[in-house]
Order: C-alpha cells, then sequence, then structure tokens
C-alpha cells in the first residue's frame, strides 16, 4: 500500500516537466497545494493541487470525493474573488488540478494578527466574502465548508474563495460526503448536522461566525482549563464585547446571521454586510436603542391640555361670576395634575 509522501514523491517527478519544482505550500482536506511555474521554472507562478491516492491508509475516500467536487464546482464558477481553478486532469495515477496562486495569507491569520484589521477593513473583506458567496448561490452553488481558512488574500488583499462543495441539483454531493468530511466545525450550521440537504443560508451562518472572529479578535474554538479545544456557544448578548472602533450594534447584527433557525437568518449574505454597515436599514427593522426619543408623544399630552383649557373657559362663560371663578380654579388645578401625572407615565415607558 502506498503512503502519502511516496504518493506526493511520484507527483513531484510526474508533474516536474510541466511545473518545473513544487514546493508544498498546505495540506487541506481534499489534496496537497504546491507552489510551481507553469511551462517549466521560468514560467508565471501558479498553485497545482493533488489529490491523495486512494490506497492511502490515513484518508478515506471522502478526500478524493471532494478532491473531484470542489474542482467540478469551481470549473463551473468565474468571479473576481473566487479562486479561479481549471478541470482535474490524471497523469501517470497522479490527479491533479492547476490554481491560481493567490498568496499565502489566509483569512484564519488575519483574525489573531498582532496588529488588528480596522473596522472599515473588516467591512472590505466581508463585502468582497458577499459578493462572492451571493454570485454561487445564484447558480445554486453552496460553498458547504465555508471557514476563514478557505478565504484567501491576494497580494492588493482582495479575497479570493476556494473550496465550493455542494451543488442544489447534484443528490450525489449530499449522500457522499458526510457533515465530517465536508466542514470545520465551528463554522458549520447547525442544521448541516442533521439534515441530509441544505441551502445557502450555512453560508450565511458561517459568514457570521468569520464576522464574529475578526470582530472580536477571538476564534470561537478556543481551550478549555484542561487545555481541550471546546467550541464556543454563539448566543451573542447585544452587549457582547467587541474590539475598539467596532460599533456596538454589529454584535446583534452576528447574533441574527448564526440564528440556529435558518429562517431567523438574513436572506443574502450581503444583506448581513450592509447591517454591519449600516445598521438601521438592514435586517427588516431598526436595531434596539437604549431608550427611544418620544417627544411627539408629549406634545400630544399639552396639546390637549390646551383643549381642555379653551373648553373650560368657554363653559364657565356662561356661569355666574362667583361660579366661574371657582370653575377656573378646579380646571387649571386639574389640567396641571393630569398633564403632570400623563407626562411622568410617558417617561417611565419610553
Amino acid at each position: 500500500m502506498i503512503t502519502i509522501q511516496e504518493h506526493l514523491e511520484h507527483a513531484r517527478q510526474v508533474l516536474a516537466p510541466r511545473y518545473g519544482e513544487l514546493t508544498e505550500l498546505v495540506q487541506a482536506k481534499s489534496g496537497v497545494i504546491f507552489a510551481g511555474h507553469k511551462g517549466g521554472d521560468d514560467g508565471p507562478p501558479v498553485a497545482v493541487k493533488v489529490a491523495y491516492p486512494m490506497e492511502a491508509e490515513t484518508h478515506a475516500n471522502d478526500a478524493v470525493v471532494r478532491f473531484a467536487r470542489e474542482a467540478e464546482l469551481a470549473a463551473l464558477l468565474s468571479h473576481p474573488n473566487i479562486l479561479r481553478q481549471l478541470p482535474p486532469e490524471e497523469l501517470d495515477g497522479v490527479q491533479f488540478c492547476e490554481m491560481d496562486l493567490a498568496g499565502q495569507i489566509r483569512l484564519d491569520q488575519l483574525v489573531v494578527a498582532e496588529l488588528a484589521p480596522t473596522f472599515d477593513r473588516i467591512l472590505t473583506i466581508m463585502q468582497e466574502l458577499a459578493e462572492a458567496l451571493d454570485y454561487a448561490h445564484a447558480r445554486g452553488i453552496v460553498h458547504g465548508a465555508l471557514s476563514p481558512s478557505k478565504v484567501l488574500l491576494d497580494a492588493a488583499g482582495h479575497v479570493r474563495l476556494t473550496g465550493f462543495l455542494l451543488h442544489k441539483n447534484t443528490e450525489a454531493t449530499h449522500q457522499a460526503l458526510t457533515p465530517a468530511a465536508i466542514g470545520d466545525p465551528a463554522f458549520m450550521a447547525p442544521e448541516q448536522w442533521r439534515l441530509p440537504r441544505v441551502d445557502q443560508r450555512v453560508d450565511i451562518y458561517s459568514a457570521g461566525i468569520i464576522a464574529y472572529e475578526l470582530c472580536t479578535g477571538h476564534r470561537r474554538v478556543q481551550l478549555d482549563g484542561t487545555g481541550v479545544p471546546e467550541i464556543m456557544p454563539m448566543d451573542l448578548a447585544p452587549n457582547h464585547p467587541l474590539r475598539p472602533g467596532i460599533p456596538q450594534y454589529v454584535s446583534e447584527v452576528i447574533r441574527h446571521a448564526t440564528s440556529r433557525e435558518p429562517a431567523a437568518r438574513p436572506l443574502t449574505v450581503r444583506a448581513m454586510v450592509d447591517a454591519m454597515r449600516h445598521h438601521d436599514v438592514a435586517l427588516g427593522h431598526s436595531l434596539p436603542t437604549d431608550r427611544p426619543h418620544v417627544p411627539r408623544q408629549r406634545q400630544s399630552v399639552w396639546m390637549l391640555a390646551v383643549i381642555v383649557l379653551l373648553a373650560a373657559a368657554l363653559a364657565v362663560m356662561v356661569l355666574p361670576a362667583a361660579q366661574r371663578q371657582k370653575m377656573l380654579t378646579w380646571t387649571k388645578l386639574m389640567t396641571k395634575q393630569t398633564v403632570t401625572a400623563v407626562d411622568d407615565a410617558w417617561s417611565r415607558l419610553f
């Protein structure tokens, strides 16, 4: 039985005439990604993903299915914020595909960077991520495994998304890949663990977790007191602490996007980002403030008082002089007490 290392060494030799010397970048779930040069060592830089061998003990058929699925769906997508990937090929027993070399910065590295991203930078990243996801969703393709490690940043800092796995018209996609083989449990929506088929709302949930990590500077997976990794719950309070410079209402936006109920999430990733940018025009309602301002109600109370005084003045004009003075005094006293009481009631309520 061939080992992974033996397979990768064979792949280097087989692909050397086409891509020159290959330098390993990362071992992903679907294969190993190398850096090379198209046409040889003097050609333009490219990335090459090599699938794991079927016989490898440490990788089941999930990895092979995942490699084929990612390559198949990537070939259907053409967008500035989605990593370009050519259809897969096979050469002397080695399955591989050519990809753009989009730089070696992953979004998960930015989450814990010493120099925290500004709110404007976070909004730009989330906006480009939203454009890529909404483009794919409009074509029936769901990422299904979205996490910061799937969001690459090129040399100019632009998002290049990779790793799409699900298609609404392909039943085999959902049957062949188990939830554990699809994505990172810390970013997967709850329904991915219990439903055989899911829709684009799982990506909205994952995007909300990404926004959480960027806006708090904390990974969702943290070590407990014994050093064991633990996935932190996402039941955020409206005043959940955020990084300095990030508006507090953003925690409410994240809370909606990461709701356990898919129907409670924003309809699109773009809607979530719009809510992060303009909290009073997204999510279908205004987000709560500490104390609503209600000047019109108080104005109405005083207008009512004026009407009462006018009505009383007209009434006492037909009374005798002695009764008229008593009526006026009583009316003024009652009006003042009524206005004060109602005004206090409005203050307590609002």
